[in-house]
């Protein structure tokens, strides 16, 4: 992605002593390269700007992976022919002149416009993710993020697309001690054998990098694992396969048929992957291999000609341009992108898209010309590699210091809103009636219980607890097909009430048991998450072992002989296909007589309102008036209704338990009601939130229990 299309590869040699070059092997300049480099910027530009029009667009970054393994290699390969090892220290200057003066004017332009632009709650984690930038590990920040249920749905920020730039980073760090360690095997051979096998060498050594990390790509994403798509490990084979390429390729001017239609060959597996994947598709695994092996074959097949041949295209100026620019525009194009949909609400139209597209290119022309270039070519770096690493460090703590900004401001409005929240603990232990929940029992739904505008939890707290049921203290040592089973309540009551379901039941469970504590009732969890009770597989990895894992607790349910059953899951949840009707009808449709079967009564919970997207960032900027975070109620349960529908499908007789009331007006679902945030992400309810249903789960149990 920051490297130049530019390669020099004489014939194998002897260590240390170079070898003349062959001919048909040798080429200063590759256009071809510099074509693949402009492709995969657009590509990743116009799925951030359009998704729906380009929803496998990531896969620029996949291309770009390939091309910095090979020509990274190709240059460090090179010096080794030539010299017998290579110079870590200028290696690793050479990249802090070409990457960290683009980046870093970036990564400061962001934190100077921001705060201006992008809403207080946001600014925290954008703090975070600024020193994950500058210091490349905001991979493993957006990794950790993406399996932290707390997290994975935070908004997108100017900072995010600097997790690929981070891979390669970590890339440049570990691949020149590979290649040391290579040559010097290949030096040891010499002195043996008289001959130094160093192509052999280095590809025997890329391959223990590249195998290893694909098979764990394969295995990550098979698992489900969102934090695939970001951490190093699974990237690693793509910046190989670069590697081994150019250790192993070599030019030649004859086949110019079966090269163009190579060329063709993986353009097209780029292309198909560009419009066919989704953001839905599992990634990277086993479909990276279509874009990293097409980028593989178009460099393979080199510069073609004649029939078929596509340099008409790779030469033309404007074509040229966009591949010189392409660092720069990778680094600008996001915060542009960012601050439109911020500003906004949505993304971009045609005739924006192309407004955007102008002030992406200007600032990365700027960026290319004024900052990439020149400090790449400055006299003063170039004479001191430990110069120019010193200076890279001092820019790099000075642009970090200034991050520092992302931490005041939201401390300083933070401080106010604690005391606000403060003043809401205060009106709920003094049994303020109107509390949460409350506010819509009088019909009023009144976002504030106080006499000034006040929020609990604070709207700016990094941490959102989802609930205050926790599986994981009942039963440590479960096998993955079981599900713990907790007890709560009283345990000697007569009364027995199981509830079951996946992260949307244990949201439940918490009022469920302080009306089981109220009313003397016993409660007994059978909660696991992103696993609906039903016998229909969801369509995600490990659908499976969820499957298995209800029917053990259907077992158990049935020694419990419960009076009552409540089973809930997030309707978001998408099912594979199991007979007539929607997908998942039938299975939760047998899941609910199975569960009548055991001799309870089954409760169906129709699941909470969906927030809008923004939803915290929203509250955070309109803290006077949260009704403008409200969201239409018919949007709130847009293609909502299977629980419904599979309790009219089962035999048994299955109450659905509709709390939209607590929820939504006759219009609206807003996002703050009795003082309380609703919301703890974008489908879960708060834990000051949940425990105000605890009334509504009393009344609708009580029969039950004949109180």
């Amino acid at each position: 992605m920051n490297t130049t299309a530019t390669e020099t590869r004489p014939g194998p040699a002897p260590l240390p002593a170079p070898a003349p070059p062959a001919a048909s092997s040798t080429r200063t300049f590759l256009p071809e390269v510099q074509a693949l480099r402009a492709l995969a910027v657009l590509l990743v530009v116009a799925n951030h700007l359009r998704p729906d029009l380009m929803p496998g667009g990531y896969v620029g970054v996949d291309v770009f992976f390939v091309i910095s393994g090979f020509l990274i290699t190709g240059h460090m390969v090179k010096e080794v022919r030539a010299t017998g090892r290579l110079r870590l220290g200028h290696f690793w200057a050479n990249r802090a002149r070409r990457i960290l003066p683009a980046s870093l004017l970036a990564i400061l332009a962001v934190v100077v416009t921001a705060p201006f632009v992008l809403p207080l709650a946001e600014l925290r984690t954008l703090g975070r993710q600024a020193l994950g930038s500058i210091f490349y590990v905001q991979n493993w920040i957006l990794a950790a993020d993406s399996v932290d249920y707390s997290a994975s749905e935070n908004a997108a920020t100017p900072f995010q697309h600097f997790w690929s730039l981070a891979v390669e980073e970590q890339f440049y760090l570990l691949w020149p001690l590979v290649v040391t360690l290579a040559a010097l095997a290949a030096t040891r051979i010499a002195r043996r054998r008289g001959s130094a096998p160093l192509a052999a060498c280095l590809t025997v050594a890329f391959a223990l990098v590249i195998i290893p990390s694909f098979v764990w790509s394969v295995v990550l994403v098979g698992q489900g694992d969102p934090s695939a798509y970001f951490v190093t490990t699974t990237r690693l084979w793509e910046l190989g396969v670069g590697g081994v390429l150019a250790v192993l390729l070599r030019y030649t001017d004859r086949l110019r048929l079966p090269r163009a239609l190579l060329a063709l060959a993986g353009l097209g597996a780029i292309a198909w992957s560009a419009f066919a994947l989704t953001a839905a598709s599992p990634f990277p695994g086993a479909n990276a291999l279509l874009p990293v092996l097409g980028t593989a074959a178009v460099i393979a097949a080199g510069r073609t000609s004649g029939v078929g041949s596509l340099s008409w295209l790779v030469d033309l100026r404007p074509v040229q341009w966009v591949g010189n620019v392409s660092y720069s525009l990778y680094l600008w194009h996001f915060p542009v992108a960012i601050y439109f949909v911020a500003w906004a609400g949505r993304h971009a139209n045609k005739f924006e898209v192309i407004a955007l597209l102008a002030v992406m290119f200007a600032l990365s022309w700027a960026s290319y010309n004024w900052v990439e270039q020149p400090f790449r070519k400055a006299a003063w770096a170039r004479k001191s590699d430990a110069r120019a690493l010193v200076a890279a460090l001092v820019a790099m703590l000075l642009v970090a210091g200034s991050a520092s900004v992302f931490w005041i401001k939201p401390a300083t409005q933070e401080q106010e809103w604690d005391q606000g929240a403060a003043a809401v603990e205060q009106a709920r232990a003094a049994g303020n009636d109107r509390f949460g929940a409350g506010a819509t029992r009088d019909g009023s739904y009144a976002p504030f219980i106080t006499d000034q505008p006040a929020i609990l939890p604070n709207p700016g707290a990094a941490d959102k607890p989802l609930w205050l049921v926790d599986s994981k203290d009942c039963d440590q040592d479960r096998p993955e097909d079981d599900t713990a089973m907790c007890e709560y309540g009283h345990p000697d009551s007569q009364t027995v009430i199981a509830v079951v379901g996946d992260s949307h039941a244990r949201m439940f469970a918490q009022p469920i048991i302080q009306a089981a504590e109220t009313n003397g009732w016993k409660v007994v969890t059978f909660l696991r998450n992103s696993c609906p009770f039903s016998f229909t597989p969801r369509t995600i990895p490990g659908a499976d072992d969820c499957v298995a894992a209800n029917e053990r607790t259907l077992e158990k349910i049935t020694r419990l002989q419960p009076d009552a059953v409540v089973s809930a899951y997030y309707e978001g949840s998408e099912f594979q296909a199991d007979g007539e009707g929607r997908h998942g009808r039938t299975g939760l449709a047998a899941a609910y007589d199975a569960l009548a079967g055991t001799g309870a009564r089954v409760f169906a919970m129709k699941d909470t309102p969906l927030p809008r997207e923004d939803v915290f960032a929203c509250v955070g900027s309109h803290y006077s008036d949260p009704g403008a975070c409200a969201v239409p109620r018919a949007e709130a349960f847009a293609g909502r209704g299977l629980t419904e529908e599979a309790a009219e499908a089962a035999a048994a007789d299955v109450t659905v338990v509709d709390l939209t009331d607590r929820f939504c007006d006759e219009t609206t679902c807003p996002a703050v009601l009795g003082g309380v945030s609703v919301y703890a992400d974008l489908n879960h309810i708060s834990d000051v939130y949940g425990p105000t249903l605890a009334p509504d789960f009393a009344r609708v149990l009580a029969p039950v229990a004949g109180s």
